[in-house]
């Protein structure tokens, strides 16, 4: 089963979040281990963008992101998921793309600290802390 894990999540861990890093960090090990863990191509250019703090520079940054997104599958973006994202009832551009492109790709589920905004997906969205639980 594919599940793709939303840009916030890996925030979480890159920037090692204190009050979100545990659980999305371990609901990342779960999806790894037992799923297909996928990401769109837009969190790896958000990811990038959002944690260069973390890194003591851009070499380091583009190695161990490098690293971190290889155990992962890199979904594309295409005009048909941007389209559909225009069209789409969800009142966030961002997140109806990355729901459009976990339907295309057909992911059963979105692992996202942002459940309010996924209301309206075309796929079930659940938080790393309700994925643990349930999963």
């Amino acid at each position: 089963m594919k599940i793709l894990i939303d840009t916030n999540v890996i925030i979480d861990i890159i920037n090692n979040r204190k009050e979100f890093v545990q659980d999305s960090f371990a609901a990342l090990q779960v999806v790894l281990k037992e799923y297909k863990a996928c990401v769109s191509t837009t969190t790896v250019t958000d990811v990038i963008y959002i944690t260069k703090k973390a890194f003591e520079d851009f070499g380091s940054q583009k190695q161990a992101l490098s690293l971190f997104f290889s155990k992962l599958k890199i979904l594309p973006v295409t005009k048909k998921e941007i389209k559909k994202a225009f069209s789409s009832p969800m009142k966030d551009f961002e997140d109806a793309v990355q729901a459009f492109c976990a339907k295309k790709a057909g992911a059963k589920l979105i692992i996202t600290r942002n459940i309010k905004d996924y209301t309206l997906s075309p796929v079930k969205a659940i938080s790393p802390t309700d994925f643990l639980k349930t999963w």
